[in-house]
């Protein structure tokens, strides 16, 4: 039994170029896990966990993309997997909490509360944006016959690409999901689960594009 998975909350819109990304390898020990023209994910397994990291680039703004993946409440719209997601309160503009449950397949369901921070793009910082979480597993009670996840740390960078016509999106992730996790769904989470959840970022993201126009 493998006792580490992944099931990632996050994701992008890809771009249609059919030439491959320009992404390296993070550093040692990290396995390219998978790379097509669209998205580029690599894995390294530690101590507490895994982590991930996912590069895409995005043929929309990055303003656009940054609304997307901080619409916690309507996460159940259109983020796969996921069941349930609220905002729990918010401290001001840039920092809140929020809590999320989810359905994986072949496992029971998982939940987590999580702390957020969030950096919108300025000229000051270059157009960047960037979405940052931490597990705050105490803040709500357990719920029964889910299980509780005590590590799922994050980011979204969500950088300017063609004067900000385009974005570069790079995901992080630091988790272990929590029970013994079959090798099998273990990697769902590098070649289903991720690429899965971006093609739904993708599709919200044309669809806000089309509202702004």
């Amino acid at each position: 039994m493998y006792r580490i998975a992944a099931f990632a909350l996050a994701v992008i819109f890809v771009t249609p170029f059919a030439w491959a990304l320009d992404v390296k390898s993070p550093g040692p020990d990290w396995t390219e896990a998978k790379r097509s023209s669209e998205l580029v994910i690599f894995i390294k397994d530690v101590d507490e966990g895994r982590r991930i990291m996912a590069v895409a680039e995005v043929n929309a703004p990055p303003e656009v993309i940054f609304n997307v993946v901080s619409d916690f409440d309507n996460y159940p719209d259109f983020m796969p997997y996921v069941k349930e997601s609220r905002v729990l309160s918010r401290r001001n503009d840039s920092e809140l909490t929020s809590y999320q449950r989810i359905a994986p397949p072949f496992v029971s369901e998982r939940d987590y509360p999580l702390k957020f921070t969030l950096t919108r793009g300025t000229p000051a910082n270059g157009g960047v944006f960037k979405t940052e979480w931490s597990v705050i597993p105490k803040t709500l009670p357990e719920v029964n016959g889910v299980v509780r996840i005590t590590l799922n740390d994050g980011s979204w960078l969500i950088e300017p690409l063609d004067g900000g016509k385009r974005t570069r999106l790079t995901y992080t992730l630091l988790t272990h999901p929590g029970g013994l996790i079959p090798d099998f769904v273990a990697n769902l989470s590098n070649t289903i689960a991720i690429p899965k959840l971006f093609e739904a970022v993708k599709k919200r993201a044309a669809e806000k594009k089309g509202t702004a126009k």
